[in-house]
């Protein structure tokens, strides 16, 4: 499917990883009014949703599902209560409003079902090319085939000094807060850090903004 100029001024527009099980591709299970805000001012309202296959934001239009383009030029795109913001031909979640900002890659894999074998399925570890599923749009669907089955995960990034730094784990986050070396540590003591709940993140990197 091809992508679609985002024009909004002239009509309506439009590797640490944490993985978990989900049943679609999208972000959220429906899509839902959002505001595309472009680096010019410009906000358009539309129907929107993150495909994590393919990473892009898609807004809805008919019975078509289309890919804002040019996102270089958007500055932010809010949906669903949560902020978003261009990347290297993707957006992150920004996860805290913090000097030094978590953001968050959410992806996906597609797997194809397993082979029936004597001892019942068993599942390959090939993963669906997404260029395949795309043509003829079916990497944008609600639903997929059956045959099909989803790995979602969850990337985290600090956003310090214009540069992007991914964390896998607390080690990697005292690199960052590298002066807050034994508060975090005290933090931790007292606080479990779980890098498959993105809530717990968000306060340990909170806290660090603010000691």
């Amino acid at each position: 499917m091809k992508k679609y100029v985002l024009l909004l001024a002239a009509i309506l527009i439009y590797k640490g990883v944490f993985a978990q099980k989900q049943l679609t591709q999208y972000l959220f299970p429906e899509f839902k009014e959002g505001s595309v805000l472009q680096k010019s001012g410009t906000v358009t309202k539309t129907q929107l949703n993150y495909n994590t296959l393919t990473q892009e934001m898609i807004f809805k239009q008919g019975e078509q599902f289309l890919a804002l383009d040019k996102i270089q030029e958007v500055d932010t795109v809010y949906l669903n209560d949560k902020k978003f913001i261009p990347g290297d031909n993707m957006f992150y979640e920004v996860a805290t409003q913090t000097p030094v900002a978590l953001l968050l890659q959410h992806t996906s894999d597609i797997i194809p079902s397993g082979n029936e074998t004597g001892f019942g399925k068993s599942q390959t570890t090939a993963v669906t090319n997404i260029a395949d599923l795309k043509r003829g749009g079916r990497a944008y669907s609600l639903s997929l085939p059956d045959e099909y089955s989803f790995k979602n995960k969850t990337a985290y990034f600090l956003k310090k000094d214009g540069k992007y730094i991914l964390i896998t784990n607390v080690k990697d986050i005292k690199k960052v807060f590298s002066d807050k070396e034994s508060a975090i540590e005290d933090y931790t003591k007292k606080n479990k850090v779980n890098f498959k709940k993105n809530e717990t993140v968000a306060a340990l990197i909170e806290f660090c903004n603010s000691n």
